[in-house]
């Protein structure tokens, strides 16, 4: 659970360096063109992903209800950006979206695994 929440950390700060820095290139592939006012709110959600960065980061060692707090957290995080990523096909972009998508699937799946895992070991 470490290593995940490790590897998680990472790619939140990854992409979230990436929609504060380059918004505009991000979203390129799908088609959507951000003025420099809609940049900000890409860079928004860039601040709020190495945010979340952070608390994985933080909560790698994490246990009991803690734990079970960030998991369940980053599993809404997921959920609720891959419903956003299918408005976004939904309006027009289509399989554009696919990789945004694939990775939500993954990490969301990982973050039930975990979540489920987490949940068996406190004590009842």
């Amino acid at each position: 659970m470490k290593l995940f929440l490790s590897i998680a950390a990472v790619l939140a700060w990854l992409i979230g360096a990436m929609l504060i820095a380059i918004p505009e290139k991000f979203y390129e592939p799908t088609g959507i063109t951000l003025t420099p006012l809609l940049a900000t709110l890409a860079q928004a959600h860039g601040a709020t992903l190495i945010g979340l960065g952070v608390i994985n980061w933080m909560a790698r060692a994490a246990d009991g209800r803690g734990l079970v707090a960030v998991l369940t957290g980053n599993l809404v995080v997921q959920g609720l950006s891959f419903l956003v990523i299918l408005r976004t096909a939904q309006l027009g972009v289509g399989m554009a979206v696919a990789p945004g998508a694939l990775i939500h699937i993954i990490l969301g799946g990982f973050f039930a695994f975990f979540l489920v895992k987490a949940r068996r070991l406190q004590p009842a």
